[in-house]
């Protein structure tokens, strides 16, 4: 049976939801809990300040008003009593002659610099970086490029920026998962859509968890710096996202949460005012992460928590096999098999793991086949960066799209384009 994908399918929504925590890490104090029915204040513009205050007038010991100051622009100027008198002074003879007609103008001591041709300098690769990308192309002169990406990264994936940027220079537009950058600039957004996962019954997250189970849970979120207290107010599809993000961030430390190919390339699409558009939204995967029953959260943080040991394997593992572009290794990963060996799961928790498995990556690639063909057929030239797992196997992007009637051809050896 196919193992429980846990950190292969980590959502850009999840990368998303605790940035913000992450960075906060450091901070003495938790922040409070976001309350939907108030109004964010309005930022202010920056450069602007507040309005000095009026100066007050001195009272004068005869409580008189002082007359006003007069106006600069239309008070005369007060004559001076020790100027001439203009109708009997003499003229002042003008002291410095006239420049000669045939002067010759005084030449220019600082020549200007000799122009020179610059030659584009270029970029040192890493030659063994070279992540997924391939070229789909239709009978009718259709095209665009089909990119995997993944939601952590290295000094390495700079590299990989750096190898794609031709081929997203020539496409109208960037589409991603969701732009997460914009999403983490929209305050009231977040603050709506994590209004989804409160415990509206009075209840904290302790209450739906066993007391051992939520001992260990509240102790990896404390130390990823995850503000638990907070949190405790939250359900348990919100925690078996949460004790993820956990995992990842204690066990692989040396792997940059902020700096993934995703982050990359819509910061690089930002700076270059490329268009950028959503493949999916944070509405679809709040979602899906909202739909999935309370047992198989549960069984979500119980596995995480099991299985420590392996996630930074288990993680570099996978980024590896992203960066050297592996598509056969990446679907062995995606296609691991479990080897908790038999009975180690209930019938029904068989069924609760096939189900994720299934939404979390077969049902989304149809959604994101339907909107590659939806561009594709509108002649749109379209840089397509999804999750590198989501393009492998027969149920992958580049079997549907093959399917569709499209030819989907892998670009070897990028760098020497």
């Amino acid at each position: 049976m196919k193992k429980l994908l846990v950190w292969i399918c980590v959502l850009a929504l999840t990368a998303a939801l605790f940035a913000g925590c992450a960075k906060r890490s450091s901070s003495e104090s938790a922040p409070s809990l976001p309350v939907l029915t108030e109004e964010p204040s309005a930022a202010p513009v920056p450069g602007e300040t507040d309005p000095a205050p009026a100066p007050s007038v001195p009272e004068t010991a005869d409580s008189e008003t002082p007359e006003p100051a007069p106006d600069p622009e239309t008070a005369e100027p007060a004559p001076d009593p020790e100027a001439p008198d203009p109708e009997t002074a003499e003229p002042v003879p003008d002291t410095e002659a006239p420049a000669p007609e045939t002067a010759e103008p005084i030449p220019d001591t600082e020549a200007p610099a000799p122009e020179t041709e610059t030659a584009d300098v270029p970029v040192e690769i890493d030659p063994d970086v070279h992540p997924m990308l391939f070229r789909v192309t239709g009978a009718n002169g259709q095209e665009m490029y089909l990119f995997g990406t993944i939601h952590v990264g290295d000094e390495r994936t700079a590299d990989a920026m750096n190898l794609v940027t031709p081929w997203l220079d020539e496409c109208g537009a960037l589409a991603v998962e969701f732009n997460i950058a914009a999403y983490e600039r929209d305050m009231t957004a977040q603050t709506r859509d994590m209004m989804t996962f409160l415990l509206a019954d009075g209840t904290t997250i302790e209450d739906h968890m066993d007391p051992a189970l939520f001992a260990r849970a509240n102790d990896l979120v404390e130390e990823a710096g995850l503000f638990p207290a907070v949190m405790r107010h939250f359900n348990l599809a919100m925690w078996s996202q949460l004790v993820e993000q956990a995992a990842l961030m204690t066990t692989c430390a040396d792997l940059d949460f902020d700096g993934g190919m995703d982050r990359q390339l819509i910061a690089f699409c930002e700076n270059a005012g490329i268009e950028i558009r959503d493949v999916e939204s944070a509405e679809f995967q709040y979602g899906l992460l909202a739909g999935f029953p309370d047992e198989l959260n549960l069984l979500m943080i119980r596995e995480t928590l099991d299985h420590l040991d392996s996630c930074s394997e288990s993680t570099h593992r996978l980024y590896e096999a992203w960066l050297t572009g592996d598509y056969d290794r990446i679907l062995a990963l995606v296609e691991e098999d479990d080897d908790s060996g038999d009975g180690a799961y209930t019938d029904e928790e068989l069924a609760l793991i096939a189900d994720y498995n299934y939404q979390m990556l077969d049902a989304r690639n149809l959604g994101m086949r339907d909107k590659a063909v939806e561009w594709l057929e509108a002649g749109d030239r379209v840089f397509f960066a999804v999750g590198a797992a989501h393009l492998v196997g027969d149920a992958g992007l580049v079997a549907l799209l093959r399917e569709a009637g499209y030819t989907v051809e892998q670009i070897e050896g990028a760098s020497a384009r």
